[in-house]
């Protein structure tokens, strides 16, 4: 990073870290991303991760339930991605997420009548993705997944089960396509 990307970097990253974000050396949130009205205590960013523009990532309620949601060293996200955590999301080192992903270790409360506003959440389930997975653009990633070492998501895909390490995933909902050793 030159010098005017890393004063840029550091004004962009201000509310962020403000609000509880740790960042490691050379991490980066790119400018519109969400920070009002979100909690950010208990997200990390390992060492050299970038997150692009307009991302959404939060939280909830992590005074209670101690949420987080960690990036590990070399991660790239891409923009308008989503991480809402109300317990854990963990992303390993070396991945590659692209835009429009979403990543939720939660679920809206469907089965309760009440309004949507009123039923609140399900119980949260971690999600894991492994070291240099690859996660294509417009796919979602639901609670409890977990993604092995060097997993492959096509776009458009919708995970709902975990899958070892090595997989080619694709569809909704995503199935093996291939092994990739």
């Amino acid at each position: 990073m030159n010098l005017v990307s890393k004063i840029i970097a550091n004004i962009s990253s201000l509310p962020a870290r403000w609000k509880g974000m740790k960042f490691g050396k050379n991490s980066f949130i790119a400018p519109g991303y969400d920070w009002i009205n979100v909690g950010l205590k208990g997200v990390r960013l390992g060492d050299t991760v970038i997150i692009g523009r307009n991302a959404w990532i939060q939280t909830i309620d992590h005074e209670k339930t101690d949420a987080c949601i960690s990036i590990g060293n070399n991660t790239q996200v891409g923009r308008f991605v989503v991480l809402s955590a109300l317990f854990e999301i963990r992303i390993g080192e070396n991945c590659l997420i692209s835009y429009n992903v979403s990543v939720y270790d939660h679920d809206h409360n469907i089965a309760d009548l009440r309004s949507p506003f009123k039923a609140g959440l399900t119980k949260a389930e971690k999600v894991v993705i492994g070291d240099e997975c690859f996660i294509g653009a417009h796919s979602f990633i639901l609670k409890g997944v977990r993604l092995g070492k060097h997993c492959a998501v096509g776009a458009n895909s919708v995970v709902t089960k975990s899958f070892p390490s090595y997989s080619v995933i694709a569809g909704n909902p995503a199935k093996l396509i291939r092994k990739l050793k």
